[in-house]
């Protein structure tokens, strides 16, 4: 048997209702609807979650979390990001003209992951304390 020799299963597909096609069918009249009521409408249902008044589920469970405003405009940069990119002159505004950091950000933060610095300035960024030592080795400056 090969692929390109597969036939559809005929069951695999059913056919479906004819509704309203008259009452030898068995489902003319009222197409398999009942008398009168809300699922008997044209878009009549309920939408998803209501209740029939009772506070919905969802509604109900207490809600928790707390999503700060802060992080909107703060960003993280790894060291060896910033060694790669080539920049000397590190600030903000080099930092989104090189598209490491968004448009929108204020604060910036350097952390560790690498053991070898090249010789950069840093001006209005905030950086670890292993970070400020690993650039002060390597003869560049910290300004925050």
């Amino acid at each position: 048997m090969k692929l390109n020799e597969l036939k559809p299963n005929p069951k695999r597909v059913k056919d479906s209702k004819r509704i309203g096609r008259g009452t030898g069918s068995g489902f003319g009249k009222t197409s398999g609807k009942g008398h009168k009521g809300l699922k008997s409408r044209s878009g009549g249902r309920v939408r998803i979650g209501f209740e029939g008044g009772q506070m919905p589920l969802q509604k109900r469970v207490p809600k928790f979390g707390f999503t700060s405003r802060k992080n909107r405009h703060t960003e993280q940069l790894r060291l060896s990001t910033l060694v790669s990119s080539g920049i000397t002159e590190v600030n903000i505004e080099s930092l989104i003209n090189a598209d490491l950091i968004k448009n929108s950000t204020k604060k910036v933060k350097i952390f560790l992951d690498t053991e070898s610095c090249t010789k950069m300035d840093l001006k209005g960024i905030s950086t670890t304390a292993s970070v400020k030592k690993l650039i002060e080795e390597a003869g560049g400056s910290v300004e925050i």
